[in-house]
């Protein structure tokens, strides 16, 4: 296969993305359950938070989910930029919209929808931030 289009065309890999995904966002689930409303940052979880949400956001695309990029890179920058503590509502918000677009099947960038969806996740970094 030589381009992106190639993977999304493809419904058995499309198939292992979404169980791969699934599986990375039920992680996710599991970490952002037991947090507190502030955990401090160097506790590893946000690390691994990082490493799922980076994975994610770096296949959405290929797939035909962009909305799950869009919502990958704006996890990552919010824990990449973390100072001291990590806030359970900014990580909450970000795997519920990644739960959102799995259980929907959202493809592409989720029209007016995930636009504003992706300008919620924003302003809840900000006033979080």
């Amino acid at each position: 296969m030589s381009n992106d289009a190639s993977y999304a065309d493809d419904e058995e890999l499309v198939g292992q993305f979404i169980d791969w995904t699934s599986d990375a966002v039920r992680e996710m689930r599991e970490i952002v359950d037991a947090l507190p409303d502030q955990e401090p940052a160097d506790s590893g979880k946000a690390d691994r938070l990082h490493d799922l949400a980076h994975n994610i956001k770096g296949m959405g695309s290929s797939f035909n989910f962009q909305l799950m990029t869009e919502i990958g890179l704006s996890f990552c920058v919010y824990l990449k930029g973390l100072n001291e503590t990590l806030g359970k509502r900014v990580a909450e918000s970000h795997v519920r919209a990644f739960e959102v677009v799995l259980q929907n099947r959202i493809t592409g960038d989720g029209g007016e929808k995930g636009k504003a969806l992706v300008g919620r996740l924003a302003e809840i970094v900000r006033e979080e931030g």
